[in-house]
């Protein structure tokens, strides 16, 4: 499920819009961090990995990370401003649990679990977010939403593989 909708805002787009700059910047940041992070674990989970469809759709999920990612750069590029990446010893610490996690057990299982529970909490990050987006420029909102909805359909498909 791939959308390529691209987003073009800008400083003056975002006033005209009767939108708050500065809290528009700092959702793009959040939600920055949030696709990210999503796509840090994923790499990291990624060598355990020995069955090929799940390698697939794994990397499939990066990509379109890759995507999203892309899309916040042009809408923060538009604006001005430079996204704040999530903190190296955050990413740090999340990829040491996943290897951790990964030497007690490599089953496909238990990766859909790891894979679970990291998506429920990009998902619950998101609809905070989203409900607290009100001074938001709506090309933001709208790539939230877009986030939120493959999120939740990747939630979803990886119930598959418990």
């Amino acid at each position: 499920m791939t959308t390529k909708t691209t987003v073009k805002p800008t400083a003056e787009a975002a006033n005209e819009n009767n939108c708050d700059v500065e809290k528009t910047r700092q959702e793009l940041s959040d939600l920055y961090k949030n696709v990210t992070m999503a796509q840090n674990s994923i790499k990291s989970l990624l060598p355990y990995v020995d069955k090929q469809e799940v390698t697939k759709v794994l990397h499939k999920q990066v990509e379109q990370y890759d995507h999203y990612i892309e899309q916040l750069g042009t809408i923060a590029e538009n604006l001005n401003f430079e996204p704040t990446p999530a903190p190296k010893m955050l990413l740090t610490m999340a990829n040491m649990g996943i290897r951790a996690k990964m030497m007690t057990d490599k089953s496909i299982t238990h990766v859909a679990k790891i894979m679970l529970q990291g998506t429920l909490n990009g998902i619950i990050d998101l609809y905070r977010l989203i409900r607290e987006n009100d001074a938001v420029h709506p090309d933001v909102t709208l790539l939230e939403k877009q986030i939120l909805r493959y999120e939740e359909g990747c939630f979803e498909s990886l119930k598959a593989y418990l």
